[in-house]
């Protein structure tokens, strides 16, 4: 009994390690290609800017985030980059409390 028990234990053991390899296998390619965009920032108008090129295989993704002091930080929508694509978006900041743009940040992934 003890003998069976062991395979058992050791037959879903395997199973676990076979189940969380597939799951490495299906990563996506544009995150094993990492982040390749190259970007720019700057702020016009009491706006944040930001353009990214893409000169890598995959499409990637980012946001602009206007740094806003006191008020909540404004987000634009995700922006998707094609292989040798450039995209550009801006977000400005909103609320009671703003003092304006007072810096620009982009985020990768999306």
């Amino acid at each position: 009994m003890k003998n069976l028990y062991k395979r058992a234990l050791v037959t879903g053991t395997a199973g676990i390690l076979l189940a969380g390899g597939v799951g490495l296998a299906t990563a996506s390619p544009a995150a094993a290609e990492g982040n390749v965009l190259r970007c720019n920032t700057w702020i016009d108008n009491d706006t944040a800017y930001g353009e990214c090129y893409n000169p890598g295989t995959q499409t990637h993704a980012f946001s602009v985030r206007a740094i806003c002091g006191w008020s909540v930080d404004g987000y634009s929508n995700w922006m998707y980059v094609p292989p040798g694509g450039t995209s550009s978006t801006g977000v400005g900041c909103d609320g009671p409390l703003t003092t304006g743009v007072g810096g620009v940040a982009i985020e990768y992934g999306g």
